[in-house]
């Protein structure tokens, strides 16, 4: 009997546990959807009316994909483009480009990560121009809001972008990426040239 008693509260215990562990997964990204809408649709206005109390110059960029003629783009249209650094070139890539950047990507702030998980980086730890290897990829091989922020950017530009999931992975959940999630990049554009053949290799 007192074997039998002893299960059982094993079995409440390990019940409780797993009750716990669910119930911080769930927490961890809680109304995450509209968190993000919020969010995002705060912070486009803000720039739009120039409310950003930041020294660095903040700068909205429709979609490429947006129609030029009949549409009225919507916050979630938008990349936003915080300018942290002035490169010296004086041309952008194209949608066809290849490109060479260090890059640093992280969600919103969470539960767990009150500075906003970080889902990806071409780096370890802080940034050292001297030490990191930059990425190369194809300028349309990744998702529209970051090809966007791409194809404004010069050599030697530093920005920090913030993409909407409309933008990004919208309702899809990735390995590291929550469905509705925005994107958040700390971007540094080091070269860009046209794609030919085995030149990402």
């Amino acid at each position: 009997m007192k074997f039998r008693n002893i299960i059982w509260c094993l079995l409440a215990v390990l019940a409780l546990a797993s009750c716990k562990e669910e119930d911080d997964a769930v927490e961890e990204y809680a109304n995450w959807q509209v968190t993000n809408d919020e969010y995002f649709s705060k912070l486009v206005w803000e720039v739009q009316q120039g409310f950003s109390s930041l020294p660095q110059q903040w700068v909205l960029y429709p979609c490429y994909t947006m129609p030029e003629v009949g549409y009225t783009l919507n916050y979630y249209d938008y990349v936003v483009a915080e300018k942290l650094e002035q490169g010296s070139g004086t041309t952008s890539p194209l949608l066809t480009d290849s490109v060479e950047v260090h890059y640093s990507g992280r969600l919103l702030p969470s539960a767990s990560y009150p500075k906003g998980y970080q889902f990806d980086s071409s780096y370890a730890g802080t940034f050292d121009p001297v030490l990191a290897t930059p990425s190369k990829f194809a300028v349309l091989g990744v998702v529209k809001g970051f090809s966007t922020a791409l194809m404004n950017m010069h050599r030697g530009d530093h920005w920090r972008i913030y993409i909407p999931y409309q933008l990004a992975y919208g309702a899809t959940a990735r390995t590291a990426v929550p469905a509705y999630s925005t994107l958040i990049f700390d971007l540094r554009l080091e070269d860009f040239w046209r794609k030919t053949k085995g030149d990402r290799e």
